[in-house]
């Protein structure tokens, strides 16, 4: 799994964009709720997988400097935000983190465009990964929701929502 190999972005977008499209003309409005089913199936394979091309994710301490380093090592963004929850407590709250210039931004813009939710972010697949591993180290049943917001121009960032349960 962990082989390094390079495929042209466009490409991975095609494919992302492919099956967003497709589970939204199968689903309807149930493609976000599948979003949520696929985070808390996968979720700890994802972990894995990370750990596997190098990503100590076990090793997570600071979420605001560990989401940005891990999205900058993995080759997606260069440029991530993440707003830590406000009053500091592990569940109920909400993370919010910000992306400005992600390699999979093209599909926001475009699903946005087209009026479909882009519910199937790989850039939320991590982000939920590496705040779940970080959460379950103090609250062992955490559950994690994504929520992300729409993008209508490629100026904006893309929005990810995680709130701890």
């Amino acid at each position: 799994m962990s082989e390094k190999i390079t495929i042209p972005s466009g490409l991975l977008n095609v494919i992302v964009a492919g099956y967003q499209i497709a589970l939204n003309k199968t689903l309807g409005a149930g493609a976000a709720a599948m979003t949520q089913i696929l985070i808390k199936e996968i979720g700890e394979y994802l972990e894995d997988l990370l750990e596997d091309i190098g990503f100590e994710i076990h090793d997570i301490k600071d979420l605001k400097e560990d989401i940005p380093k891990a999205f900058k090592m993995l080759g997606i963004s260069d440029n991530v935000e993440v707003e830590l929850p406000q009053n500091g407590s592990n569940t109920g709250d909400k993370y919010i983190i910000k992306i400005h210039d992600s390699i999979f931004k093209p599909v926001a813009v475009l699903l946005a465009k087209k009026g479909i939710k882009f519910s199937l972010s790989p850039e939320s697949f991590l982000v939920a990964a590496i705040i779940r591993k970080t959460i379950r180290k103090v609250k062992k049943d955490a559950q994690v929701k994504i929520k992300i917001k729409p993008q209508s121009s490629p100026e904006e960032p893309l929005i990810i929502e995680v709130i701890v349960r």
